[in-house]
């Protein structure tokens, strides 16, 4: 990240509390779509196949590794560059990044002659759906680093909302007709996002290639690509042991169970990209602070969030027997979820905007190691599958706090992030859902005693929020 303020892109940026309303409702809108197919592919696919899934869905974390970090060194590059600039460079990367589809296509291709039909299917799905992917997340990354958060937001809600229109309309039963569903989504979702930047003209001031080389971008982009999949895999290495531990039905309810980091990721993808686009605006000093006061709406959304927690419970107990089992797992893994959401955006983005990307992927191996040492070893000693979700949950805590501890090595400013008082209001929301649960049966009194219990930590979390809207506003001034 460059130490100086620069200047916003041609297509104006707005102000944080715009961008991140517009953007954060994009993925809110998107993180309903996925709430959506919770209930909707569990009811058209048997146990055994939605476990299949799901372990396609791991995967799915880990396809960012196909384009070699060029479009995290891109984003990097780009942050508060002007528009016409970003889409100069973004059609040479492109080409780039479909060549190497391409190549990665080819040999599948090759290999899949040589497999049974099921690693057949699992590998040109890997291969098709991963290039539609990335290329969606390429142009989503220029229209972020533009400020175009509009745009960015209709090819976050696309996909999803493609897919599950396209499963319920063509209600498939088996795992290829999911996977097809799924990719073509993605497929059109690249599409619009292609069509969204070619409309942008180019600044006359740059030659096609001039001022923009692919090595240095991978050399910059392989640290923070290796962070973000350490960022996937810390958040996601529990469900790979789990699925080489026991059998496939019983890690589709461990999958239904981790549904709940969707609202997680897409708080996180929201929250992140806005930061890290506004802070890159900002003097270099004031970056960790302004980053900090995203700990407060991380918690002040996890409180209200919380509130729907009991009726959800209510809706899997009516629509989904075969999954209720699955209930204590989701708990688990619910209280952990906002540590990993502030490790990711306050963290994760302060080392970033510091320019300390190699830092930044220590923190996320060491989230790697906790997780998959807690978890393996209760699976070692046979725990319930709750237990192993909890011990996920405790490593992201331990995570969080030494990742605390890094970044103020390396930055003097974070000391002022407010890390203990989030630590004590999540941890008193988290505490309040367990009671309320544990305490009664009925989901309306669940809710009553939770939002009883929650009240004041989640007030103190608003007050915070409101406090850094008004510091913003002050400094706009």
């Amino acid at each position: 990240m460059p130490s100086k303020v620069v200047p916003g892109s041609e297509l104006g940026v707005g102000s944080l509390r715009h961008d991140l309303a517009r953007y954060g409702a994009a993925i809110g809108t998107a993180a309903a779509f996925s709430a959506v197919q919770v209930f909707i592919i569990p009811r058209q696919l048997d146990v055994s196949t939605y476990g299949q899934y799901r372990l396609f869905l791991l995967f799915v974390n880990y396809f960012g590794l196909l384009q070699f970090g060029i479009g995290d060194g891109a984003f990097l590059r780009w942050a508060g560059r002007p528009a016409g600039d970003i889409v100069r460079e973004w059609k040479h990367i492109g080409r780039w990044m479909v060549g190497i589809h391409l190549v990665i296509l080819t040999v599948v291709a090759m290999v899949s002659l040589y497999v049974d039909p099921v690693t057949r299917l699992y590998l040109i799905a890997v291969a098709v759906c991963a290039l539609f992917v990335n290329w969606a997340s390429q142009c989503a990354y220029a229209l972020q680093a533009m400020g175009d958060f509009k745009r960015a937001g209709r090819v976050v809600i696309l996909a999803p909302a493609l897919f599950v229109a396209t499963v319920l309309i063509t209600t498939p039963r088996l795992l290829s007709g999911m996977l097809t569903a799924y990719t073509t989504s993605f497929a059109i979702a690249a599409v619009y996002a292609y069509f969204c930047l070619a409309k942008i003209a180019p600044s006359p001031s740059l030659v096609d290639g001039d001022d923009i080389a692919v090595y240095p971008l991978i050399a910059a982009g392989l640290p923070v690509l290796g962070a973000s999949i350490a960022a996937g895999l810390s958040q996601s290495v529990d469900r790979l042991l789990v699925s080489i531990a026991v059998p496939i039905t019983s890690f589709a309810l461990y999958g239904f169970a981790a549904t709940a980091s969707v609202a997680a990721n897409s708080a996180t993808q929201a929250l992140s990209r806005v930061a890290l686009s506004h802070a890159a605006r900002r003097p270099i000093d004031d970056r960790a602070r302004f980053l900090g006061r995203f700990l407060y709406v991380i918690a002040a959304g996890f409180g209200s969030c919380l509130v729907a927690e009991p009726l959800f419970e209510l809706a899997v107990v009516r629509y989904l027997p075969l999954y209720v089992a699955a209930l204590p797992i989701l708990r688990a893994f619910t209280v952990g979820l906002p540590v990993w959401v502030a490790m990711h955006v306050v963290l994760v983005g302060t080392l970033q905007s510091y320019g300390h990307v190699r830092r930044q992927l220590v923190v996320e191996l060491t989230g790697v190691a906790m997780v998959a040492v807690l978890c393996s070893a209760g699976l070692y000693l046979h725990h319930p599958l709750w237990h192993v979700a909890a011990a996920g949950s405790f490593a992201a805590v331990t995570s969080f706090v030494s990742g605390h501890a890094i970044v103020r090595s390396v930055v003097v400013s974070a000391n002022g992030q407010p890390v203990r008082a989030f630590l004590c209001v999540v941890a008193l929301q988290g505490g309040a859902l367990l009671v309320a649960v544990n305490v009664s049966d009925a989901w309306m009194q669940r809710t009553l005693i939770y939002t009883i219990m929650a009240l004041v930590p989640t007030v103190f979390a608003v007050r915070g929020v409101f406090a850094g809207a008004r510091a913003e506003l002050r400094a706009r001034a």
